[in-house]
């Protein structure tokens, strides 16, 4: 099945509320994009409706030519793989045994089979967690746990990875590692759709970006369009300062208003 990933005329939210509408909008394999906003604009909303976790108030999202609302809990775990802000892990798993859980849909009724092994080895490798794969999910740093989650993505699959806030909990240096994995699996072939709040970090990140406010997207397409147009400041009440860096927009709150919290 192709991850191509459409929304149309998509409305997401909840039952006594909706978030945003008049979603139209399309992903395609092999690229790496960022959903940006403020607090309460909708991004984990879009991203829940995105998942399969909630069902769309009207439109539709398709993958590929099949309705997403067509297809079952185990097809689409085949498909998308779903890392969310936090996950409340009530038993004391290890982190190995977390990240294993990402292979339940690719067992053909043999979970922990060499392939699943070297599978779950292999992203707890590339997510850094491979050195506390024995202790228990529940005694790790939010970080920690967090690279554990990832893991578990990463083993499950999919041709879609989806992350709300991925680098919440994580230093500088496993916010960077994110921006590499995000790019090298994007590079595979995959696509990956994130909600980010550092707009420096979507910088390294993702090749588009999507910007949310007030309901509605405001503003799609390359994250250098997206990060140096005026909607960006419109959309963030912010009159954000710019600089170039290494071919790249970096964007900086107005240090005037730093200088008055300051004097």
């Amino acid at each position: 099945m192709n991850s191509f990933l459409e929304c149309r005329q998509l409305e997401c939210g909840y039952p006594d509320r909706g978030v945003l509408k008049g979603v139209d909008t399309s992903f395609e394999p092999g690229t790496s994009t960022a959903i940006i906003g403020p607090n309460g604009s909708g991004k984990t909303t879009l991203l829940k409706t995105l998942s399969a976790d909630l069902k769309p108030i009207r439109g539709s999202i398709r993958i590929g030519d099949q309705d997403i609302a067509s297809l079952s809990v185990s097809e689409i775990a085949k498909i998308i793989a779903f890392v969310p802000q936090q996950e409340h892990i009530p038993f004391r798993f290890t982190a190995w045994e977390v990240a294993m859980m990402g292979r339940i849909v690719r067992s053909a009724g043999l979970w922990d089979s060499p392939e699943d092994r070297a599978a779950v080895t292999d992203a707890l490798q590339k997510t850094d967690a491979i050195g506390y794969a024995d202790r228990p999910i529940n005694e790790l740093s939010g970080g920690e746990r967090q690279r554990v989650l990832l893991a578990r993505a990463i083993a499950q699959d999919t041709p879609i990875i989806v992350l709300d806030e991925p680098t919440t909990h994580l230093d500088i240096t496993h916010q960077i590692d994110l921006c590499r994995m995000a790019r090298e699996l994007a590079n595979a072939g995959k696509l990956v759709i994130s909600a980010m709040h550092d707009l420096n970090i979507v910088g390294l990140m993702a090749d588009r970006v999507i910007l949310i406010g007030a309901g509605a997207i405001r503003l799609a397409g390359s994250t250098e369009e997206v990060l140096r147009s005026k909607k960006l400041d419109e959309v963030y009440g912010v009159a954000f300062q710019r600089i170039e860096n290494g071919g790249r927009t970096v964007v900086l709150p107005p240090f005037a208003s730093l200088e008055s919290l300051t004097s």
